[in-house]
């Protein structure tokens, strides 16, 4: 995904997300994936943090077998990602996956991302000016989730932004192929209904939306984003395996 460069002064700048009145950001261009081999003579892990290909992949897998990439984390699990442990007493602090040098789709590393907190990510979805207008639920080759255009987006996405996120309202926002390369050209983000993990078993793949933010509450639960309704940012327990989508300040 292009983004057309950013000002280091807080000023609208194309393809950038406000996160606060002074404050933006872009987006990664995929979800976080992360694929993890174990030493035979340590038993330590060696990881290797990728975004996915696209906007719209995701794997909405539990990380069960070495070598294989999966792409659904417990809370603050940067350090180690494969954490899948039920008891919520095993993600007591956050350690954020952008600490990593992360591999890009078009296979060159980069850093410097980090995971939003909560405040941040409701400012994007609900504070900014013309918040409504910018953000609509619908599907992209077939794969449902929520689609955000950036602060300085002009055109008329031609998709109602409807509370619920039912089946049905991911079906009747399907962008064209020509409608989307252009609403990515102009830095629009996508995020796959990716499902949610609970220990290994994982539902609600195309149907469930859910990002971690960074922000704790009490011992053992946290803040996410989600997209069943246009605020649904509730607070689970942090075992529960949800979507990572890292932003970059600029």
């Amino acid at each position: 995904m292009a983004f057309v460069g950013c000002e280091k002064e807080f000023k609208p700048a194309d393809g950038c997300f406000t996160i606060s009145k002074t404050q933006q950001v872009k987006f990664a261009p995929g979800n976080l994936q992360v694929m993890y081999t174990i030493d035979p003579q340590t038993g330590k892990c060696d990881y290797t943090f990728t975004f996915a290909t696209t906007q719209w992949e995701y794997l909405g897998t539990a990380s069960t077998d070495p070598n294989t990439p999966f792409d659904l984390f417990g809370w603050g699990t940067g350090e180690h990602p494969e954490l899948n442990e039920v008891g919520d007493s095993a993600y007591t602090t956050f350690s954020d996956w952008g600490n990593h040098t992360i591999i890009g789709p078009d296979g060159k590393p980069s850093s410097g991302w980090r995971s939003l907190t909560y405040e941040e990510w409701n400012y994007v979805i609900n504070e900014r000016p013309n918040a409504a207008r910018l953000r609509c639920a619908a599907q992209i080759d077939g794969v449902p989730g929520m689609l955000l255009m950036p602060d300085n987006w002009s055109g008329n996405m031609r998709y109602a932004f409807a509370s619920g996120y039912t089946d049905t309202i991911f079906v009747s926002n399907d962008p064209t192929n020509d409608d989307w390369q252009k609403f990515e050209s102009a830095g629009a983000v996508f995020l796959p209904a990716a499902g949610v993990r609970d220990g290994n078993r994982v539902s609600g793949r195309g149907v469930y939306g859910r990002y971690w933010t960074s922000t704790p509450n009490m011992d053992n639960e946290a803040f996410y984003f989600g997209f069943m309704s246009p605020s649904d940012n509730r607070i689970p327990f942090r075992h529960l395996g949800f979507s990572v989508r890292l932003a970059k300040e600029q």
